[in-house]
């Protein structure tokens, strides 16, 4: 059987036809990414990527996949030997904690599997915390592993109520610019 015949197709997530523009689109060189077009638009984009994230605050951007976006923000807030707690609600959840522990950070997991995340077990264990050896707390939005949508202002209400001094990172790296989320007002780093 040949596959060569036929109309080619996008099978992520799809299969899915493309229209003709976008394939002749696809098609194009690669614009120069140190000057020109490509260059100029992206200073635009901060402002955007501020209103979209809901803050006033400094943004960066990583190229990459979801797993290179944990992996940085890992490495920047951490290091060998630091302490995290994790709360996963699926997948991503638990690949974070994966890849904090494989930089050497220990990882206190709350695994709710396709579940919220139960605030009585993060207050215990920020309560329990006494020493706030937790440097953050790891967070998933929205994990589309299990469907499962973070309260992240409550979670931080939480933190602050118990007075752990731990940050609050948030992965959004499904739900920016999907779903709500205002960095700012949930005190969530992402």
């Amino acid at each position: 059987m040949s596959l060569a015949s036929g109309r080619p197709c996008l099978a992520i997530p799809g299969p899915a036809i493309l229209p003709d523009r976008v394939l002749q689109a696809m098609r194009r060189a690669a614009p120069n990414i140190y000057a020109g077009a490509l260059h100029e638009m992206v200073d635009t984009i901060w402002h955007d990527l501020r209103t979209v994230a809901g803050t006033k605050g400094h943004v960066a951007m990583y190229i990459g996949n979801g797993h290179a976006g944990r992996e940085a923000a890992n490495a920047n807030l951490f290091s060998r030997g630091d302490r995290a707690l994790v709360l996963a609600t699926g997948r991503f959840g638990l690949s974070w904690a994966d890849a904090a522990r494989a930089l050497g950070v220990a990882v206190d997991l709350i695994d709710s599997g396709v579940a919220p995340i139960s605030m009585d077990r993060v207050e215990a264990a920020l309560r329990a915390d006494a020493a706030h050896a937790i440097r953050a707390v790891l967070v998933t939005h929205v994990d589309t592993a299990s469907s499962v949508r973070t309260d992240v202002a409550a979670l931080r209400a939480l933190m602050d109520a118990v007075g752990h001094p731990a940050l609050l990172a948030v992965d959004c790296i499904a739900s920016l610019g999907c779903d709500e989320y205002h960095m700012d007002a949930s005190g969530g780093w992402m």
